[in-house]
């Protein structure tokens, strides 16, 4: 069933996020920042999929999407090479709940996996082909930032995908 909201209703409702932290997610103290900084309540605990979700009260959105961050290029790298079945199974999970998942690379953009500008030896080629399938795989979006701006496209990933949610009544 859908819900039709007001305008008035749904900013309301939006006010009431918290951001779940997964309480493994390594440093992040821009993104800390950044939420204390707009006085936007979150918590720590362990997420199934991804390092950052959204609840409001007890409804969680963790099963409807999720971002997974990674600190730059060669996190990443890792996660693709040495612990890919770990790092792909976290996406096959969330392809099998219906978790709409966006990767969130720091540090990078798609001209620095083009031009190999990071320490790993896996070839820019391999990691474009990676990037690129597991986009078209598990339905993934790829988004690239500075870490200065990563905390304001986080919120924006999770506030607008929060909001769709409501909207479209898939809560």
């Amino acid at each position: 069933m859908v819900r039709h909201w007001t305008e008035s209703e749904l900013q309301a409702e939006l006010k009431k996020l918290t951001v779940i932290i997964d309480g493994r997610e390594k440093v992040n103290y821009n993104i800390l920042g950044f939420l204390e900084e707009k006085k936007i309540p979150h918590i720590e605990r362990k997420l199934d999929v991804g390092d950052y979700a959204v609840q409001i009260g007890a409804q969680t959105f963790e099963h409807s999407f999720a971002v997974e961050r990674k600190a730059n290029l060669d996190e990443l790298c890792g996660n693709m090479t040495g612990e890919r079945d770990r790092f792909e199974r976290e996406f096959l999970r969330a392809q099998a709940r219906g978790t709409r998942l966006f990767l969130l690379i720091e540090n990078a953009s798609w001209a620095d996996v083009l031009a190999h500008n990071y320490q790993s030896r896996m070839s820019s080629n391999s990691l474009l082909a990676s990037l690129l399938s597991w986009q078209a795989r598990f339905d993934v979006t790829v988004a690239f930032a500075r870490p200065e701006d990563s905390p304001r496209l986080l919120w924006g990933l999770l506030y607008y995908s929060a909001r769709e949610e409501l909207l479209w009544g898939r809560r």
